[in-house]
């Protein structure tokens, strides 16, 4: 009976600690948890800026415009890329003509002189003073010309500047992806500027000289016409 009584007093005893060493241990975690800083607050656009930044985007030329505007000025187009490549079939139609021209002119003298025939006379108006036998006198003019022409038929099926002519497609495809990405990265950079434009002076500048290179580059692909509508 005793045994049963010391055992219950001292399951008494340790719910107790454990009751009280709970709020310890709570209250040293708290102490020990590590404070959050709050957020930043984001920074507002302004309805006024975003209003002023289409009617800029609106303003300016397409990047359709401006794929355009880049394949005109470099000559590849689809439609002149297809018909150099026809064309250079097509020569195969063109004959190659060659043409020659001569004219001959020539004078032949035959003296003959024998001394046991007689000799020519030798009268004043046609004298004969070395007593030839004979004398002959020939002349002969020759003209002539020729025309030839030849065709290169198989050219039609096959020609090597028909290949030349189609690798003018890989040109234009790397253009327009080259002017499409500039395109872009000067309207993030122009949206930047506009919406969110940076607090710094120098960072600001670089921005700006950054949106002046790209609109430069754009304008020399598109044999300025970019700047017409910037």
């Amino acid at each position: 009976m005793t045994t049963r009584a010391l055992l219950c007093t001292a399951a008494l005893a340790a719910m107790a600690a454990s009751l009280t060493a709970a709020p310890r241990t709570a209250a040293a975690q708290e102490g020990t948890e590590e404070v959050v800083p709050a957020p930043a607050p984001q920074r507002q656009v302004s309805r006024s800026n975003i209003r002023r930044l289409f009617e800029i985007i609106r303003a300016e030329m397409t990047v359709r415009d401006v794929q355009k505007a880049a394949v005109k000025h470099y000559q590849l187009e689809p439609e002149r890329i297809h018909a150099l490549a026809r064309n250079a079939r097509l020569k195969g139609l063109l004959p190659h003509v060659s043409a020659s021209f001569s004219n001959e002119l020539g004078n032949r003298f035959t003296n003959t002189k024998d001394g046991l025939f007689p000799v020519l006379p030798s009268p004043q108006e046609n004298p004969n003073p070395n007593f030839y036998k004979e004398r002959v006198a020939e002349s002969s003019d020759q003209l002539s010309w020729s025309v030839s022409a030849s065709w290169d038929l198989d050219r039609l099926i096959f020609a090597a500047e028909a290949l030349d002519a189609k690798s003018l497609t890989g040109l234009e495809e790397n253009l327009i992806r080259e002017v499409t990405t500039l395109y872009f990265s000067r309207r993030r950079v122009l949206a930047s500027l506009i919406l969110s434009s940076p607090d710094d002076d120098e960072e600001f500048f670089y921005e700006l000289m950054l949106l002046e290179e790209l609109t430069a580059t754009l304008d020399d692909f598109t044999g300025r016409r970019f700047s017409k509508k910037t």
